[in-house]
């Protein structure tokens, strides 16, 4: 009886070569279709900010006054909302304005918003919320407002000089803030047109004051980090990762990796 010896074959070095291979592309398909996902999320987010400022300046170029504090607004826009008693006509926008005034832009046919109809007439106006105003990409709530709450920051310090912007809502990760800061601006949080802004609808009108009090976060020795902007000095091991005013600060958007990690709560504003 003859028996029939087995030959065992082992993986050759272009099998193992050829595996290596696809899983490299597999790798780089992902890696890159997160790429131009992110990308998508830069564009629409620079886009929003643009056609926003595009469409203010068009009103005010068709009614001669800012959207949200256009007297004459019942009379001459579908659907616009009532005077906020004494705000209106006073060539500022409140927060409880900005509904009123994405409405007008909305009614005049310069802003594309099915939920912006907020139309009522209290004295304060109303709260940005999801129902009745803007959503960036990450479901933050948008809004259209002089800045006079000390949100956005420039320099070392929240300001408090009014000043008109869009600002993007919170939840938008600080590496896509770092994009559209460079794809509009000067790639510098603290500085230029587009600046990091802690403002947030949908809690106690700052993320930080949820937490601890704005100066916590820029120099006030109350511990807490920036969770958005990282500083020269937090970059080199600064025990704080606060700005210290020593003279060798630099806020740059935190990256992906820092230490601690990019929560999503950052948000941004852009100037009119």
């Amino acid at each position: 009886m003859k028996t029939k010896n087995k030959t065992l074959r082992g993986v050759t070095l272009v099998e193992i070569a050829i595996v290596l291979v696809i899983i490299g592309l597999l790798l780089g398909g992902i890696l890159k279709g997160q790429e131009l996902i992110n990308n998508a999320k830069v564009r629409a987010i620079a886009d929003r900010q643009n056609s926003l400022k595009v469409a203010w300046f068009a009103f005010i170029d068709r009614f001669q006054a800012l959207p949200g504090d256009y007297v004459r607004a019942q009379e001459t826009i579908p659907g616009a909302a009532g005077p906020i008693d004494t705000k209106t006509g006073n060539g500022t926008i409140g927060e409880g304005e900005s509904p009123i005034a994405l409405q007008n832009l909305t009614g005049a046919g310069y802003l594309r918003c099915p939920q912006c109809t907020y139309n009522g007439n209290a004295a304060d106006g109303v709260r940005p919320r999801a129902d009745n105003s803007l959503q960036n990409q990450y479901g933050g709530i948008m809004a259209v407002f002089h800045n006079v709450g000390g949100y956005a920051f420039r320099g070392s310090s929240a300001t408090t000089r009014p000043r008109l912007m869009v600002h993007t809502g919170p939840r938008i990760p600080s590496n896509i803030l770092a994009e559209v800061d460079r794809k509009l601006d000067d790639g510098v949080p603290t500085t230029g047109d587009f600046v990091f802004n802690q403002y947030d609808a949908t809690g106690g009108g700052s993320i930080a004051a949820e937490n601890k009090a704005i100066s916590g976060y820029i120099g006030g020795g109350a511990g807490e980090s920036l969770r958005c902007m990282s500083t020269k000095s937090d970059l080199t091991a600064d025990a704080n990762q606060l700005y210290d005013g020593d003279g060798d600060d630099s806020f740059v958007w935190r990256s992906p990796q820092a230490n601690p990690p990019v929560e999503n709560d950052c948000g941004a504003s852009v100037n009119i």
